[in-house]
C-alpha cells in the first residue's frame, strides 16, 4: 500500500479543510495542543475538532498504524511526513 502522502492533494485543499476547524474549534484547547506540536495551530485545531483536548494530547504521542507506526508529533519535521499526517487527519472520523 502506498504511503498516505501520495494521496495529498495540495496545500489549498488542506487550508480549506482547516478553515472549517478554525471556525469551530479554535479555542484554548487548540492552543494547548499547538504548544505541544511546535505551535502548529492548523494541525492543532483539526486535532481538537477530531479528538478534543485530552484525547488529542494522548493521540499525538501514540504510534499510529496509518502513519506507518510513527507518532503524529514525529511527523512535524519532514515535508513528506507532514503531508502524511495531513491526509491522516483529513480521513479521520
Amino acid at each position: 500500500m502506498p504511503p498516505l502522502e501520495e494521496d495529498y492533494r495540495n496545500d489549498n485543499y488542506w487550508y480549506a479543510f482547516v478553515s472549517y476547524y478554525r471556525d469551530n474549534y479554535l479555542d484554548e484547547n487548540a492552543i494547548e495542543i499547538a504548544l505541544k506540536i511546535n505551535n502548529n495551530l492548523d494541525m492543532a485545531v483539526v486535532i481538537n475538532g477530531k479528538r478534543g483536548l485530552e484525547e488529542g494530547l494522548w493521540w499525538i504521542e501514540q504510534r499510529v498504524p496509518a502513519l506507518e507506526n510513527k507518532r503524529p508529533i514525529d511527523c512535524l519535521e519532514e515535508p513528506n511526513l507532514i503531508k502524511r499526517l495531513r491526509v491522516c487527519l483529513m480521513r479521520m472520523r
